[in-house]
């Protein structure tokens, strides 16, 4: 009987699809993978595809700017702490910030590309696992977050929120909601 129960559990856990521990790239189908593009230059970017970015990209187009929000963020969250796009999108543009959406892996690709319309129009980004050796998203995403910050890589900073505020490259701050 506890062979059979060992089975049965080894049967059902290799079903089970987990999500979040690595960038789940592999996990995209080809429609979603040709979406993915590494990044050229900020200026020929459309929001049809998906580009793959490092902090040090976004931080030197961050300079070009005396306003900026980069987001960072989960497709399919659903914490108190994730709007829908468009919340976002009307913050930035109400309040003159250049927005930078950028997706923390390719999980639920699906929940974030069904918000896009009309009304949301900004490009996406997905932080580029490779820039930082780790298929492993705990790893990159601090990575990422400490080059925006501004700090050594290796730091394990406490978590303060993902909307990062800049006037041109300089943080002001990293808060989990948006101001009011």
């Amino acid at each position: 009987m506890r062979y059979l129960f060992l089975f049965v559990s080894l049967i059902l856990l290799t079903s089970c699809t987990v999500y979040g521990v690595t960038n789940d790239y592999k996990k995209l189908s080809g429609e979603e993978k040709n979406k993915i593009v590494p990044l050229k230059d900020f200026s020929t970017v459309d929001n049809t595809k998906i580009y793959k970015i490092n902090g040090q990209q976004l931080k030197t187009e961050l300079a070009k700017h005396p306003k900026s929000l980069v987001y960072i963020f989960t497709n399919g969250c659903t914490s108190q702490y994730c709007l829908p796009m468009s919340n976002y999108e009307k913050f930035a543009k109400e309040n003159n910030y250049k927005l930078f959406l950028v997706m923390e892996g390719y999980a639920k690709l699906d929940k974030t590309t069904e918000q896009r319309s009309e009304v949301f129009q900004e490009p996406l980004y997905s932080i580029d696992n490779d820039s930082y050796n780790s298929w492993y998203s705990i790893r990159y995403h601090r990575l990422f977050a400490n080059e925006l910050r501004g700090i050594e890589r290796k730091s394990k900073p406490d978590w303060e929120g993902s909307l990062y505020f800049f006037n041109y490259d300089k943080l002001e701050k990293v808060t989990s909601e948006l101001p009011q």
